[in-house]
């Protein structure tokens, strides 16, 4: 089915849960990057703006995207989860991301439910304890809806 409708936003407005858990935070015009601690996790989080009805149809999400690189494999993406307002829509976890370049994997909401009061996207993050780099990059993170 074609899409009705994306939106995507920048990633210097991720909002990050555990600061403390983190070396440094720079936000900058093209990303935001973070150096996370050694052997702890994190939550960062991201509100996309959300077109919830257009041309008088509720839009229903159809998958996210989040766009990011990493400086090692010791820096990693383990889980996805996608909210419409409080309710948990989606959850993609066990996994291990981490790319060295930019990469945008997609990440489908099963059953493609009607959006009503927003679409938040919590990527749950892991920082090795190896001597490697624990620097993650995100520069935008974005929603496609369906009709």
């Amino acid at each position: 089915m074609a899409l009705a409708h994306a939106m995507w936003v920048h990633g210097h407005n991720m909002q990050i849960e555990y600061s403390d858990r983190l070396e440094s935070v720079w936000r900058a015009g093209m990303y935001i990057r973070v150096e996370g601690k050694p052997g702890l996790s994190n939550w960062f989080h991201f509100a996309i703006p959300t077109p919830v009805i257009v041309n008088g149809n509720r839009l229903r999400a159809d998958s996210v995207m989040v766009r990011f690189r990493t400086g090692s494999a010791d820096a990693f993406v383990k889980a996805i989860h996608i909210y419409d307002g409080e309710k948990k829509i989606a959850a993609h976890d066990n996994l291990r991301l981490a790319p060295n370049d930019w990469e945008w994997p997609r990440f489908d909401v099963p059953r493609n439910p009607k959006i009503r009061w927003g679409v938040g996207i919590s990527i749950g993050v892991g920082f090795g304890v190896e001597t490697m780099s624990h620097r993650m990059e995100f520069s935008s993170a974005g929603c496609d809806f369906l009709p």
